[in-house]
Formats: C-alpha cells, sequence, structure tokens
C-alpha cells in the first residue's frame, strides 16, 4: 500500500517541537535569565551570618544570649535564622566565597523552576511563562545576597508550586510536603506567614472554581478542604519549634506596622536603614510604579483574553500590599505578580487565534473548479437572477497555522517583556555590582589582617555597616561594637551620636573604655562620616591605617604610646582615602553627584584646583547632572567653596 505523501498541513513546523525538546529549550531559556542575576557580595551581614554559622557547626549547639558585640554581651537574643547561618558556614567552609556566590545562584534558579512549573500546571504557555518570569528578575535582583531572606524567596516559589500541583496537577502527594517545607522556613527566617497566606489564597480559590462550575458537592470537595486543612493545621503546630516559638509567625506583620507607624528618634531611623519603610519616598519607588504600570497592562491582556482569576488577584493584592508597607518587600513582588502575567498573556495570544483565523464562511468550498459558487436562494431562482461569488483567498497562514497576524502580536508580547526586564535590570545594575565572590569596593582584608598582626589594647567602636564583616574576621580575638542586626536601639543610638559627631560623643567612648575606632570615610550615602574631619583635627587620636576603604584610627593615651609611635600615618592621606572610598562607591549604587562632588572638593582640600576641574568635567560628559554642571562653573569663574570637606586636616 503506497502511503499518500505529506500535505502542507501535515508538516509539522520547525517551532512546533517534542515535548522532551521543548523542556529542554524552556530549561535552557530559564538557565540563561539565571546569568544576569549573578552579583558580587557586599553585604556585611554576610560576615555576621559566617561568624554565627562557625559558632553553631563548632559548638554544636545555638545559643539565644549575643557573643559577638561587647556591649550586648550576654543579651538574650534568639536566633531563628540558625539554619541559614550553619548552612551558609557549611557551604563557604567547602568552596570560600565562590561557593556562597553559587549557593545564590542556585535559590535563584530554583526560583525560576518552580514558578514555571506552577504556571504551566495553571495553562500558561511554556515560553510565555519564561519571559514573564524574566520580567521581573530585576526586582528579584536587587536583593540577591547571602541574607536568610533569600531563602524565604525560595519557600515561597515552593509554596505556591506545592499548591499548585495539588489543585492544578496530578502529584498531589506533593501537598503533604509543606509541614516539613514550614520547620525548615521557621529556623530559616521569621517570614514563613507568607506561606499560610498562600495557602488560604488556593484554598479559597479552589472554593469559588467549584462554585462556579457548580460542583460544591461533599464528595469532591472533601478532596479539596480536608488535605489542605490538614497540611495548614499541621503546618500551624510544627512552625512553634524554633527559638522564637509561635510568637515569631506574626513577625511580619509586626515589622509591617512599625514600618508603618514610622516609630521615633532611633527606631525611625533602624527601620530606615533596614528599608522596612513604606516604599513611597524611597529609592525602591520606582519600582513599585513599574510593577503597578505592568500589572495594569497585563490585567487589560487578561480581561481580553478572559484569563484573569482569583487566585491572581489575591497574588497581586499579597504583592502590592506588602511592598507598600515594606520597601524590602518589593524584591518580592514578582513572586506574585509574574504567575498571574504568564496567564493573562497566554489568554491573550491565544485569543488572537481567533482574530486571525482564516475567514472562510460555511458556503467556502475553495477557489478551484468553479467550487466557490453561493447557493442560489428561491427567491433568486424565481427572478431569473444568478449570482456567484468571487472566491477571496483568506489571510495567508504560515505553516503551521501560525499567522502573520499572531507572529506581530507574538512579537510585541515578547517586546514588552523582554524591554521591561532589560530596563528593571540594568536598574539594578547601576546598584549592584554584577560578578561572583566578593566585592573589592566596600570591604578591606587589608584592615582585618592590619588588627590581628597588630591588635591595638582596648576596645573597638566600628561603623554599623562593616560591623559584620569584622565579625567575621575578628571574632574572638577583637569583639564589635555594633554590626548589621542593629537589635540593641541604645547602641545604635549611640553609633549614630559618635558617627555624627553630635554633642556627647566623646563621653559614649570612656563609657565603653574605646581606644580604637574603625570606619569607613564615607556611609553607604555617599556622604562623608561627619566624626572622620572632627578626627582629623583632634590631636588625641592618630590614625593608623588607611588603604581606601578603612579608616582606623587609635587613642593617643599613655597605654597605646608605644602602638602610636609605630603605627601613626600622617592625617594627610584622608582627603586621598575619601577619594579612593568615593570612587569605590560607584560601583555600589551611590550617587555619582555625591561621589564626584566629594571628589573634586577632596582635590580642593589638597590645593589641586585644576584636578578637580578637570575631574567635575569628566563627570559632567558622563553623567550631565545640573549640581555637577553648577560647581565646574564655580570653578572654572574662580569660586573655591568647599563646605563638603567638613574641615579636613591636610
Amino acid at each position: 500500500m503506497t502511503v499518500p505523501p505529506p500535505t502542507p498541513d501535515s508538516i509539522s513546523p520547525w517551532w512546533d517541537l517534542s515535548s522532551r525538546r521543548k523542556s529542554l529549550v524552556v530549561f535552557a531559556l530559564l538557565f540563561l535569565a539565571t546569568i544576569p542575576m549573578l552579583t558580587k557580595i557586599f553585604t556585611s551581614d554576610f560576615g555576621t551570618h559566617i561568624a554565627i554559622g562557625r559558632e553553631i557547626i563548632q559548638s554544636g549547639s545555638v545559643t539565644d544570649k549575643e557573643f559577638l558585640n561587647y556591649p550586648s554581651l550576654g543579651m538574650h537574643v534568639p536566633n531563628g535564622e540558625w539554619g541559614f547561618q550553619a548552612l551558609l558556614y557549611l557551604v563557604f567552609s567547602a568552596g570560600g566565597v565562590y561557593a556562597v556566590s553559587f549557593l545564590c545562584w542556585a535559590v535563584v534558579f530554583g526560583i525560576y523552576l518552580l514558578l514555571h512549573r506552577s504556571m504551566t500546571l495553571r495553562g500558561a504557555d511554556p515560553y510565555l511563562a519564561v519571559f514573564a518570569i524574566f520580567a521581573f528578575s530585576g526586582f528579584l535582583r536587587i536583593r540577591i545576597q547571602p541574607r536568610p531572606e533569600i531563602f524565604t524567596y525560595l519557600f515561597t516559589a515552593l509554596t505556591i508550586f506545592l499548591f499548585a500541583e495539588y489543585y492544578f496537577g496530578e502529584k498531589k502527594w506533593l501537598l503533604y510536603l509543606f509541614p516539613p517545607l514550614i520547620l525548615v522556613w521557621a529556623n530559616m527566617h521569621p517570614s514563613y506567614l507568607i506561606a499560610f497566606a498562600l495557602c488560604g489564597a488556593f484554598f479559597v480559590d479552589g472554593l469559588a472554581r467549584a462554585a462556579w462550575r457548580k460542583e460544591l458537592r461533599w464528595d469532591r470537595l472533601k478532596h479539596w478542604v480536608i488535605p489542605p486543612v490538614l497540611v495548614g493545621g499541621v503546618g500551624l503546630i510544627v512552625c512553634g519549634l524554633n527559638p522564637h516559638g509561635y510568637d515569631a509567625i506574626l513577625t511580619p506583620l509586626h515589622l509591617l506596622s512599625r514600618g508603618k507607624d514610622g516609630g521615633g528618634g532611633g527606631s525611625s531611623i533602624l527601620m530606615s536603614i533596614s528599608e522596612l519603610t513604606p516604599v513611597k519616598g524611597t529609592g525602591m519607588y520606582i519600582y513599585y510604579k513599574a510593577a503597578a504600570s505592568f500589572a495594569a497592562f497585563s490585567l487589560l491582556l487578561g480581561i481580553i483574553g478572559r484569563r484573569v482569576y482569583l487566585l491572581d488577584l489575591f497574588l497581586f493584592a499579597i504583592a502590592f500590599k506588602g511592598a507598600w508597607a515594606s520597601a524590602r518587600a518589593v524584591s518580592m513582588m514578582g513572586l506574585f505578580l509574574s504567575p498571574g502575567a504568564s496567564l493573562h498573556l497566554t489568554g491573550f495570544w491565544e485569543r488572537t487565534r481567533e482574530w486571525f483565523a482564516p475567514d472562510r464562511s460555511p458556503d467556502w468550498k475553495g477557489p478551484a473548479g468553479g467550487k466557490g459558487r453561493k447557493k442560489e436562494t428561491k427567491k433568486e431562482r424565481k427572478k431569473g437572477r444568478k449570482y456567484i461569488t468571487v472566491p477571496v483567498r483568506p489571510p495567508e497562514p504560515l505553516s503551521g497555522g501560525l499567522s502573520w497576524g499572531r507572529v506581530a502580536v507574538l512579537a510585541m508580547i515578547l517586546v514588552t517583556l523582554v524591554s521591561f526586564g532589560a530596563v528593571t535590570l540594568s536598574f539594578s545594575f547601576s546598584q549592584l555590582q554584577y560578578g561572583i565572590g566578593m566585592t573589592e569596593h566596600k570591604f578591606s582584608f587589608a584592615a582585618a589582617e592590619f588588627l590581628r598582626k597588630y591588635p591595638v589594647p582596648g576596645k573597638m567602636f566600628n561603623f554599623f555597616d562593616i560591623g559584620g564583616f569584622l565579625d567575621w574576621q575578628l571574632y574572638p580575638k577583637a569583639l564589635t561594637f555594633i554590626d548589621g542586626r542593629t537589635y540593641n536601639q541604645e547602641v545604635f543610638r549611640e553609633h549614630q551620636i559618635v558617627t555624627g559627631a553630635l554633642p556627647g560623643w566623646k563621653e559614649i567612648l570612656r563609657k565603653h573604655g574605646i581606644t580604637y575606632i574603625v570606619l569607613k570615610s564615607v556611609d553607604s550615602s555617599g556622604q562623608i562620616l561627619p566624626i572622620v574631619p572632627v578626627l582629623s583635627r583632634d590631636p588625641g587620636w592618630s590614625l593608623v591605617f588607611a588603604d581606601g576603604l578603612f579608616v582606623i584610627f587609635v587613642q593617643n593615651s599613655p597605654e597605646n604610646r608605644a602602638y602610636v609611635a609605630k603605627h601613626e600615618i600622617s592625617k594627610g592621606i584622608l582627603p586621598r582615602q575619601i577619594i579612593a572610598e568615593s570612587h569605590h562607591y560607584l560601583y555600589l549604587g551611590v550617587s555619582p553627584v555625591v561621589a564626584y562632588a566629594n571628589i573634586a572638593n577632596m582635590y580642593l582640600t589638597l590645593g589641586k584646583r585644576q584636578t578637580a576641574i578637570d575631574v567635575l568635567r569628566k563627570s559632567v560628559r558622563v553623567y550631565d547632572e545640573p549640581y555637577l554642571r553648577n560647581m565646574l562653573r564655580q570653578l572654572e569663574l574662580g569660586g573655591g567653596a568647599n563646605p563638603a570637606s567638613g574641615g579636613l586636616r591636610k
């Protein structure tokens, strides 16, 4: 028997891949989407977590007493992040900072895979799901650092996957992994209330869909009600098995309420530096507004494509409510927005099939052999009229039924998603240095080695933003004054007084018996720390170390006289120290306006007016900021005001 040759319509187009090949393409695309997510480690909290994790592993126990910051020694500090800290230390011990970077990358890849699977289970196009994930990658990247919260992102994606698999997939037994997930989550980061919120969202959505389909019968509902309620109840029981107990379940609500109320004094400053303040007015607000615009556009397409679901409205509400109350939650928005966006876009894309389908009426028989004639009605036959319909060829589809109109729509969707993701990613690149390992622009390993090799008698005061690094590098030989945890508000208040050179700063140093100070001369906003120019003019303090990243001052006391005589260096290098640090901070998201203004002012302090002008000319060519242009104009016209030098000693 002769097999007939395949017709053009029966030949699969090159893009119509088998299920296995499609999975490989999706896997490759998700892998490629993780490459821009690499960030160098810049958070000082990394050092604190390494130091605590080291103590946990070496001692075999989890302490609830402070042991790193000497003003707070013995203070009751339940550690609900010990699981992350132990894991981080083990990873670091196995492969150093590059292994830690790999851990962060693996978490991102896991998030992408889990989200993608949950989207396709609910009917999203696998390729559009990839691009929806990529669209929000810039949001996630702004917080991808070795902090416990990265596992909050992973566990959130895993929770979404478990419930999507139960309500929309076939591996319903995976739902019973929810209680173990809660147990692990509760011992890594106190944010597991999110899991119960997601459980409730999926549960209510399931009941709503059953009511819509008129399936509210017990024989069907018992499969939708009993297992989720059971695992949710067990999860509530095991979530208390952590150092914080059951109190921690409401931690996210407490933090959000604190951020909303603002607090007062040191508390409001503390909330601000922790990014727990409301998003409006912060650097994250631009992301929030971009997400709102994208969500509105996505919902519009979802309405057109008839793919707007209650569950996605719940997820959208969680995303926007959480981020509005806490700027830190902006990074999580993509976890809640991308699933709905993928379904909206899929519905819109499928709707275009109707719009661009070949226009063939029921009477169409094709153009050949006179088969395109329209049937005559009785009335027409009576009048003797004959009407022949001239066949009009429908729009020519591409091979496989993909018309040029649908190609144009698909191109528009993909360009929108890629452009949105590229813009948010590029913005994050201006804030976080791309790469793996530790950033070379913030921490001074040379300073840590100097203090290990030449320990200073007495106690240390340190800038909080390098406290974690010093915890890691110096404990147990030296204890820090403060680190990024800043849980002791009295100590934080004293830190602010000293670094701000406010009245009473000397009394605080005497109170704690402080004999040396380890600082950055420029803070994370790019401003010169007020205490630095004060110390530069104070003969009671000597500069013993400066490498463009850290400075170390030692008190000129009789006990330290020999130490100072051996290690003292001229304070006249401090302007160059500030120049170097300002250059470094350009890689860490500091405003170039602030950085270049600092640099120009320091050259003026050194008496190098022409160099200051050259620096400003270069900055204006790159950034063209009005403040820098005005500063340059003043110098070129002979002005020489130098208010930003703070009275630094030459």
